[in-house]
């Protein structure tokens, strides 16, 4: 009997031991749960993030503002954006060239000569001579290029094709025209295309705005129109008119689709060169471009000038 009875009581302890066994793993169980939910909360997974986009400008690609190439005493440079990088053309050429390695003699510059090139490493530099007949406005353009290039033109000793003088210099971009406005005298000067940064080619366009000029007679009080055109291949139009008397004149120019800029200088006596800024002022295809002043008896220059982008245009001149 009394073997029954510790029999019973061992494998009452038996089942008590296997259910404290049990409930110790399950406790162990759920606190591991815990310690893993509880380390992802605190510790959570990277996610991918996309960076913000850079706000680092380009030097050679933000637009810079071109100057009024004209400006003298009594006014200030106008600031606008750069022409349209569509490149000239250089079919339409009707210059003489006779190069001479990297030297492209011109001879007499009378109208626009446009020329394709490219500096390198070992070809750093073109030089293109010419010789001016009569007192004259020059241009130069440099455009096309894919890093900067340097421009410069001198003065040509007794036309020997040896450097003289230093008249100006200017660096063309990807994204600006570099640009020389001068008179010249009669002589022969230089024009010198320099690698600055890194091999690119280029175009060259040189000008000679006087001998292209357009002689319209004496303004009256009938309005005249003359409708044109500017491009990269013809950025500015030279107009000379002249005034019997003192007069009350009356420009306008209207018909554009883009920002045009019309500039009034006074003539040098009977040269036909630009003398003084006597006014200038933009047209818009929202807003004609008007200019009125009082002149005296004289000869004057209307110059209308590419400032963004081709386009037509009409320009009605009258002196009531």
């Amino acid at each position: 009997m009394k073997s029954r009875v510790i029999k019973k009581q061992k494998g009452s302890d038996e089942k008590m031991g296997q259910l404290v066994i049990g409930l110790f793993g399950v406790v162990i169980l759920a606190i591991i749960a815990l310690v893993i939910v509880g380390s992802s909360l605190r510790f959570p997974l990277p996610t991918q993030t996309t960076p913000p986009p850079s706000t680092k400008s380009n030097p050679e690609s933000s637009p810079s503002p071109i100057l009024n190439p004209f400006p003298t005493k009594g006014t200030s440079p106008t600031a606008s954006l750069p022409p349209s990088p569509v490149k000239p053309s250089a079919e339409d050429n009707s210059c003489i060239k006779e190069p001479n390695g990297s030297t492209v003699n011109i001879g007499s510059l009378d109208g626009s000569c446009i020329f394709p090139g490219s500096v390198t490493s070992s070809n750093p530099e073109n030089h293109y001579r010419f010789k001016i007949d009569n007192p004259s406005n020059i241009s130069l353009f440099l455009d096309g290029v894919n890093s900067e290039v340097e421009i410069y033109l001198y003065s040509d000793k007794d036309g020997t094709g040896v450097i003289q003088y230093t008249l100006e210099n200017i660096s063309a971009f990807k994204s600006k025209t570099g640009r020389i406005v001068r008179e010249l005298g009669v002589g022969s000067y230089i024009a010198v295309v320099k690698m600055k940064a890194r091999d690119t080619q280029y175009l060259l366009q040189i000008v000679n705005n006087t001998s292209l000029i357009q002689n319209l007679g004496y303004l009256d009080a009938k309005p005249f129109p003359k409708n044109g055109s500017i491009s990269l291949n013809n950025r500015e139009q030279f107009y000379r008119f002249q005034l019997a008397n003192p007069s009350s004149i009356s420009l306008s120019l209207t018909g554009v689709n883009s920002e045009v800029e019309m500039s009034l200088y006074s003539e040098r006596k009977e040269t036909e060169v630009i003398g003084y800024t006597l006014e200038y002022i933009s047209a818009y295809n929202s807003k004609p471009g008007i200019i009125k002043k009082e002149l005296g008896a004289g000869n004057y220059i209307v110059v209308v000038r590419l400032k963004a982008r081709e386009t037509n245009y009409t320009l009605t001149m009258s002196a009531p």
